[in-house]
């Protein structure tokens, strides 16, 4: 276990962002949309309601290229978008796992 207040247990710092509604949530889900690229992780968490999914959907809007209903996996554990790009884009909801 790391010791480091500010380090995960694999030594990366995690980063932290509070905003202040869902509009400015979805506003910075496009922004990271636009810089990810294929093989990137991105890990959410947080207390139920904090906008884990007003972030997935809105970044899977971004690089889908078209609106898709983007529900809450909660109870299927992933769903599959297409990437705009070509790729895909795995939205997974581990909460029950």
């Amino acid at each position: 276990m790391n010791n480091k207040p500010d380090m995960d247990d694999t030594g990366k710092t995690p980063i932290r962002v509070e905003l202040a509604d869902e509009a400015a949530t979805a506003a910075l889900a496009a922004r990271v949309s636009a810089r990810a690229r294929p093989g990137d992780v991105f890990a959410l968490s947080g207390p139920l309601g904090s906008g884990k999914t007003v972030f997935a959907r809105a970044f899977i809007n971004a690089r889908a290229g078209t609106p898709q209903e983007v529900p809450s996996p909660t109870y299927t554990l992933v769903q599959i978008y297409d990437d705009a790009g070509g790729g895909e884009i795995y939205h997974f909801d581990l909460y029950r796992i």
